[in-house]
């Protein structure tokens, strides 16, 4: 089955228009013809090899995003198959992925990068807290609108406590960049292996580049599991330095206990940060004489046995 422009879905999804194609299905902003809503309507391909268990996978994908109810995660509204296709209907998020604001920007303000790891961190910690472990977190999964709304999406290597096994021993999965030592060693991935890639996240968008590169996805993988992390710029606040390189750590248990302590952390540095920008600001107005003038009035003040008067003379 060949999905087309047009086309309707489960009698009440239409296809609109594709937005992106992979190895194992599509993507299309769609319309829901019953809700007067936009969604994103993720599609397995049916010509793929191994579809069965690609299936499964995004069975598994719709099994751990269904009960993620939470701001800061792209829902999921439905999953549906038909003819051997698998179809995810989610919410549909109009927005630049973090991977897009890098490209743009390189290095952030602390000030405008903090609450986006805030955000994602409470995501991932809804996740973790439902036995769900996201498994590629990457600038390219985290979705930030222009208000600075913050989405998780694809969950589409993500495991579930609860599930049975659908990748094979020793397979490692996610992203070469971003990707903890233990995933890449082929060990089962942990809350703590995507605080280390949200870490990996954190130090690219500080520092302007990620911090290990190599000829191949192996080298980089190899990278993680057996180089020290650069250390960030100085220019970097130390606090926020030192507590970056800690999710960093090679050793998950040397990590931050949980994603909820990422994003206090952060939320309690980012407090710092503003009060530290606010007085200097105000130095600043003070050491350039910007102080407001006092407001004098025009009306002249008589004074008559020792009481003000408010007025003019005759």
């Amino acid at each position: 089955m060949k999905l087309i422009e047009g086309q309707l879905i489960h009698r009440r999804y239409r296809l609109d228009s594709r937005l992106a194609q992979g190895g194992m299905g599509e993507v299309w902003k769609g319309y829901d013809i019953q809700l007067g809503r936009t969604v994103a309507i993720k599609a397995l391909r049916s010509d793929v090899t191994s579809a069965e268990a690609k299936l499964r996978r995004l069975r598994a994908e719709a099994h751990n995003s269904a009960n993620l109810a939470h701001p800061n995660i792209a829902a999921l509204f439905e999953y549906y198959e038909h003819d051997g296709i698998g179809f995810l209907i989610m919410e549909y998020v109009p927005s630049k992925s973090l991977a897009d604001l890098y490209h743009e920007k390189g290095a952030m303000d602390p000030i405008e990068l903090l609450p986006i790891l805030i955000q994602t961190a409470r995501g991932l910690f809804i996740a973790h807290s439902h036995g769900v472990i996201h498994r590629d977190v990457k600038p390219a999964n985290i979705m930030v609108s222009d208000s600075g709304e913050v989405k998780i999406t694809d969950f589409g290597v993500s495991y579930s406590t609860g599930q049975g096994q659908i990748t094979q021993d020793g397979m490692v999965v996610g992203t070469a960049q971003y990707i903890s030592p233990e995933q890449a060693q082929g060990q089962q991935a942990t809350p703590q292996s995507d605080i280390y890639s949200l870490g990996v996240v954190a130090y690219e968008g500080l520092a302007g580049h990620r911090p290990f590169t190599g000829a191949t996805p192996v080298d980089i993988a190899a990278a993680h599991v057996n180089d020290p992390v650069p250390p960030l710029p100085d220019t970097v606040d130390v606090q926020l330095r030192e507590f970056v390189m800690s999710m960093l750590a090679k050793d998950p248990l040397d990590r931050p206990k949980d994603a909820l302590v990422v994003s206090r952390t952060l939320a309690r540095i980012e407090r710092r940060l503003l009060d530290q920008q606010t007085e200097m600001m105000d130095s600043t107005m003070v050491t350039s004489g910007s102080r407001l003038p006092r407001r004098v009035s025009s009306t002249p003040r008589i004074v008559l046995s020792g009481r003000t008067t408010i007025g003019r003379r005759d």
